[in-house]
């Protein structure tokens, strides 16, 4: 899934079924392009959702990093 914005990617966080694939795509753009501190809160939302769990060590979205 691509994004135009991190607006766009943002929306579709907060609208699509949680642990949705859609929801998990969005998730990982937000990290990427969003402020630090946000970042951080979406790598713990990410953490504890059931789309977090099919990352693995070293996909490098931060998923695993210990809280």
């Amino acid at each position: 899934m691509s994004f135009s914005s991190f607006e766009e990617a943002l929306n579709i966080c907060m609208n699509a079924g949680e642990g949705s694939k859609e929801q998990d795509e969005a998730l990982l753009y937000c990290l990427e392009y969003a402020p630090d501190d946000l970042k951080e809160q979406l790598r713990a939302i990410l953490r504890h959702s059931p789309a977090g769990h099919s990352h693995h060590d070293g996909c490098g979205c931060g998923c695993h990093d210990e809280e």
